[in-house]
């Protein structure tokens, strides 16, 4: 609707016509009711012109609502897909079809399901009925958790195959699942002879201290784990070395001289720890050549008795817990980790190789960093602190020399009760963690 020109009435029905003078309209000859007359009138029509466009505006919407929703039901159309929750019965692998071609193919599990043409909901009943499964359960877990680096690749196949995100979810966390799977399988894992902290600790870095003691059968301050260097070997007791260390008259930077059950070494104390770890340079000097490495220190605070320093071991960021990420990234051959030797709960302390490299520059935030530690996470570490001062460049690859509260995520090892710790930074598996794995 458009206006062009408005004429208005007298009572005499004679028809006044705008004149322009100097670009005004002017109206002659009009009474002040007849002028109050006259602008309602020119009101209600831009009204009824303002309405008419809002209508069309309307109208073109609910039009193309309308073909959108065509385009679902309509092959021409391309419409990304929208993904169904698939309904699931959990078979005997006896009366499971899928599971019987599977035992024909002689392959591993993954490598099947990745050539199988099954639809969707077929594979989400064989997944769920090998996750029911006692026995087929922890081979097939075995499997898929064998190589930490493949989470990601293995997952990505999951998804396609059982039909999206949403059914992935279900599957791992739904009873009779992949997270009930997991914790018979820690359990069983846990039931054998002879079992070691490294035997768990390259499994996955988030272990409950209480676990570590009820498996290795020791009291609480005689927990410890990983190997002492040979610069170590007749040092006496390494928990009151450790502490000794940690008493000394330190000046920032300024190395001592020190002398300990014979061995002499230079001891300099990096920082003052703020984050509550101190590290040290501890320097062995023989006729062949210096061995360095870094002590780092848990700062107690007054923290000394048996709760409190519980309490404090598993702060996201105390030696602890950097002890379990650091040594599981050394048992799996992280090449963004320095190498982790030994942890010694009694004095609190973690032992570190000492790496070259040069200064690291512009690693300022967290999204950037990670990009550069590709290693770090396809063994399921997320670096959260993108400080710079936490990086050395060593020959083109980025160092973490303070592993810090880095997250530890796959759904693949997703924990068991009892056994397994969930801190802040631990996620697990929810949503929003299962698809940013999910996503290049």
């Amino acid at each position: 609707m458009k206006i062009s020109t408005i004429y208005f009435t007298n009572s005499n029905n004679q028809t006044i016509k705008p004149e322009k003078q100097n670009k005004k309209l002017i109206l002659k000859d009009l009474s002040n009711t007849e002028k109050i007359y006259a602008g309602l009138s020119a009101g209600g029509l831009i009204g009824l012109t303002i309405l008419a466009i809002a209508q069309k505006k309307r109208i073109n919407s609910l039009n193309k609502l309308t073909k959108n929703k065509q385009s679902l039901f309509n092959p021409n159309i391309t419409q990304k897909p929208v993904e169904e929750l698939l309904p699931y019965k959990i078979l005997g692998l006896k009366d499971n079809k899928l599971y019987q071609n599977f035992k024909k193919s002689k392959t591993s599990f993954i490598e099947f399901l990745k050539d199988t043409k099954e639809d969707a909901k077929n594979v989400k009943d064989f997944l769920f009925s090998i996750t029911a499964d006692k026995q087929k359960s922890q081979e097939f877990i075995k499997e898929v958790i064998s190589d930490p680096r493949k989470t990601i690749a293995n997952l990505k196949i999951l998804k396609e195959k059982i039909g999206g995100e949403k059914n992935l979810i279900e599957w791992l966390q739904a009873p009779q699942g992949y997270q009930d799977a997991y914790k018979e399988y820690i359990k069983a894992l846990t039931s054998k002879n002879n079992l070691t902290p490294e035997d768990l600790l390259k499994l996955s870095p988030d272990w409950h201290k209480h676990y570590f003691e009820t498996i290795l059968n020791c009291k609480n301050n005689d927990l410890h784990f990983g190997k002492l260097p040979k610069e170590f070997e007749g040092i006496g007791d390494y928990s009151h070395f450790a502490e000794w260390i940690n008493q000394q008259n330190y000046i920032s930077k300024d190395p001592l001289f020190l002398e300990y059950s014979g061995k002499y070494m230079k001891v300099t104390r990096i920082n003052n720890g703020k984050s509550g770890k101190i590290p040290y340079l501890i320097e062995f000097e023989n006729q062949e050549t210096t061995q360095k490495y870094i002590l780092k220190v848990q700062q107690s605070w007054g923290c000394d008795s048996f709760y409190a320093k519980e309490n404090l071991a598993y702060k996201s960021d105390s030696t602890f817990m950097n002890a379990q990420l650091d040594y599981y990234l050394t048992l799996n051959n992280c090449k963004n980790s320095p190498k982790f030797y030994y942890f010694d709960y009694r004095s609190n302390s973690g032992l570190y190789e000492f790496q070259e490299g040069s200064a690291v520059s512009g690693v300022e935030n967290i999204l950037d960093a990670n990009k550069r530690l590709k290693d770090m996470n396809l063994l399921g570490i997320y670096y959260n602190d993108a400080c710079s001062c936490n990086f050395i460049e060593q020959n083109g690859t980025l160092k973490v020399i303070d592993i810090g509260d880095s997250s530890f995520i796959d759904p693949l090892r997703p924990g068991a009760v009892g056994c397994n710790l969930q801190t802040p930074n631990w996620c697990g598996v929810g949503l929003p963690n299962l698809s940013m794995l999910l996503k290049d």
